[in-house]
């Protein structure tokens, strides 16, 4: 008799384990829409119900605790599954709010875009007439007029091999063939293939010499670099007081098209300052919530719900890749923007979370997402020593928490959005 009340026993503190196990690991799995884990192998030689020497009944107050856990179990469950949806629905909201802020950001990167095309423009103009004009071969098929519309369009960046290549096949007579070998060539010595075609125009259509047009060519290049890297630093700026630096240092910008810009992007900050701060206060409230609830440590997130993405937006990554080079930039915007936020709330911690897409072997995979949390989490770390103020934490997804395939989305595309660091907060 001993030795069946150890069994049971035995069998009631499993059954409260199994209780926890569920309500603190699998309701959270099943209301976060997390992928969950490979299921388990089986464990071998199960013990069989007829192997034990007697089936006991429940006493009334083990029943009475049994219906009591799963009244409550059934509550909470439909609750928060209501808090998901409320949360769905929030996000709507908050997306419609984001999208006037991107809305301003695009009207004011047209205007800004603008402004430097102008400035190329008139840089274009003056290679042109310094070292071009009145050099047109009397016998070019191309105009001269032609010749200086063809200096702006590559100066602004708007010069495409294909129109190139019409050039020298419908206008300048040179066979398809002839123009396949000289990009063949160019791409074999690495050199870019715009500047090399470009090169072949002006060679074709003006009396210039070599070192002449390989001047032209790498001043026109310079122009088209500069506009490019302008409008990179005005999109990562995050003061308006940088702005006009930058656009002052560039020159060739009038002090009115420079005051406007100022003035446009002081009220778009403004608004997107305004938004993060409200759309933080939201995302707090939800952390509060979840530690009530107990529900704070899914291991997937609710993603359709989530806001964190429209607070600082995920970092993504080539194919087995880690290294977020090219991200700096807008890193160092977002955190710029954030800081007196997160200051805010000063019990929010962040936490950085790499994934992967579903190809190569698990443990690749988590251990790729592991080195993708921790590049980015370095480089906040070295840029800006956040770990003081605001604690920085991460973890590896692998590839466990894959966003849902869109209809319609392309298998790559699908990846791609896998590939990536969410930047996602957490109370401390």
């Amino acid at each position: 008799m001993k030795r069946f009340k150890k069994n049971n026993n035995i069998l009631r503190n499993t059954s409260s384990l199994m209780k926890k196990i569920i309500f603190y690991f699998v309701l959270p799995s099943i209301l976060f829409a997390c992928t969950p884990p490979p299921a388990p192998e089986p464990p071998k030689n199960l013990i069989e119900v007829g192997e034990l020497e007697e089936i006991p009944e429940l006493s009334a107050e083990d029943q009475e605790e049994d219906r009591e856990w799963i009244e409550d179990f059934e509550k909470r469950k439909d609750k928060l599954k209501d808090l998901a949806t409320q949360d769905t629905k929030q996000k709507e909201i908050v997306i419609e709010q984001k999208e006037k802020v991107t809305a301003s950001k695009v009207a004011l990167k047209k205007e800004v875009d603008q402004i430097l095309k102008n400035r190329a423009q008139k840089k274009a103009e003056e290679i042109f007439e310094k070292q071009i004009a009145g050099k047109v071969k009397k016998d070019s098929k191309i105009s001269e007029e032609e010749i200086k519309t063809l200096i702006a369009k590559a100066s602004k960046g708007e010069l495409e091999v294909d129109e190139l290549k019409d050039l020298l096949t419908k206008n300048l007579g040179m066979s398809e063939e002839e123009v396949e070998k000289i990009i063949s060539e160019a791409k074999s010595k690495g050199e870019d293939v715009k500047k090399v075609l470009l090169a072949k125009v002006l060679e074709e259509t003006t009396t210039l010499s070599d070192e002449e047009v390989k001047q032209v060519v790498e001043k026109v290049q310079e122009v088209a670099s500069e506009t490019t890297e302008l409008l990179s630093k005005i999109g990562n700026a995050a003061t308006a007081k940088e702005i006009r630096k930058i656009l002052e240092d560039a020159g060739d910008i009038s002090e009115e098209a420079i005051t406007r810009i100022v003035e446009k992007n002081e009220e778009m900050l403004k608004e997107e300052k305004s938004f993060l701060r409200e759309t933080m206060a939201k995302l707090y409230a939800r952390l509060q919530r979840d530690r009530r609830l107990n529900v704070e440590e899914a291991f997937c997130s609710n993603i359709e719900g989530l806001l964190d993405h429209l607070l600082i937006e995920p970092t993504y990554f080539e194919t087995n890749k880690y290294d977020i080079d090219t991200y700096v930039s807008a890193m160092n915007r977002n955190y710029q923007l954030m800081e007196p936020i997160l200051n805010e709330f000063p019990d929010i911690m962040l936490q950085l979370e790499g994934n992967a897409d579903l190809r190569g072997t698990n443990d690749y995979n988590k251990a790729l997402a592991e080195r993708r949390w921790r590049t980015p989490s370095r480089v906040l770390v070295t840029l800006y020593t956040v770990q003081a103020d605001i604690p920085v934490t991460g973890v590896s997804r692998g590839e466990e928490c894959q966003l849902e395939r869109k209809q319609g989305e392309s298998e790559e595309a699908w990846w791609i959005r896998n590939r990536r660091t969410d930047y996602m907060f957490r109370l401390r």
